[in-house]
């Protein structure tokens, strides 16, 4: 099981990767943007039943999955399940990822004159 979240966490990475070199182009203000909303549904941590027992995963996986599973239905009757939990989630991971973003792409606050 842990083998597989790793392996699904380097694949959200390498998602969030690529997502960031293909708005390359893009205004400072677009790419933050962006770059925030990728990361922070790729990274939100969830919660999903496998079974009879409830898992933690990151919501990216969840999003993978009903996508290419057919069932997107199924996202957001899990939202709604836990919306509690969800809520906050969201608010949070939303925050820490603009922060990243900014980092990461980055603002451009030098104007550059023609002289």
């Amino acid at each position: 099981m842990l083998l597989i979240f790793g392996g699904a966490v380097l694949v959200l990475l390498f998602v969030a990767l690529v997502a960031t070199l293909l708005v390359k182009r893009l205004t400072d203000k677009a790419r933050v943007a962006i770059c925030t909303t990728i990361y922070t549904l790729l990274f939100t941590p969830s919660f999903a039943p496998a079974t009879i027992v409830v898992v933690p995963m990151p919501f990216g996986v969840m999003l993978g999955a009903g996508v290419f599973g057919g069932a997107p239905n199924e996202i957001a009757e899990l939202l709604y399940l836990f919306w509690w939990w969800h809520l906050p989630a969201f608010i949070i991971t939303g925050l820490i990822s603009y922060k990243i973003a900014i980092k990461i792409v980055g603002y451009s606050n030098v104007h550059h004159r023609n002289t």
